[in-house]
């Protein structure tokens, strides 16, 4: 049993889906804000200027920092989602990028196409925690158990 922490969140599920809701909900009500603040600038009777209130521009304004909080929660919630995408994305340019720049050598293992025969691996895999150990290895590097 692993006794390292994860990385994430204890409840990473439940903060990034509440990140989304808030998100969701934050970004059209400030947009909305924003239209409405400007739709009451620019109806502004020209004969009243600088005796009315400036409540069009408040709202465009708080409409803005709301769509713009609204806007950051989305990409919090959905950094996860973004980072696999452009993962998948990049990883085989990468890899081609490697084998290219090396002739065929690869960079540390990555993009190597050169096939020079049988490979010296290493040895077994253990049954109990999957790590790989040396060829002559009796007992798992890893966890202990034994190897035979």
């Amino acid at each position: 049993m692993s006794t390292t922490r994860s990385p994430g969140l204890s409840q990473q599920t439940r903060v990034r889906n509440v990140l989304r809701g808030l998100g969701l909900v934050m970004t059209p009500v400030g947009l909305i804000l924003i239209a409405l603040g400007l739709y009451r600038f620019v109806t502004v009777d020209p004969n009243s200027w600088g005796t009315g209130s400036p409540d069009g521009l408040l709202m465009f304004g708080g409409g803005g920092f709301i769509a713009v909080a609204g806007f950051g929660l989305l990409n919090a919630g959905f950094m996860g989602t973004a980072a696999r995408y452009g993962a998948g994305e990049t990883m085989p340019v990468v890899k081609d990028s490697a084998a290219y720049l090396s002739d065929g050598e690869g960079v540390l293992g990555v993009g190597r196409t050169i096939d020079d025969g049988p490979v010296a691996t290493g040895g077994p895999f253990c049954r109990s925690c999957g790590v790989r150990n040396d060829p002559d290895a009796r007992f798992c590097d890893g966890c202990g158990n034994s190897l035979a």
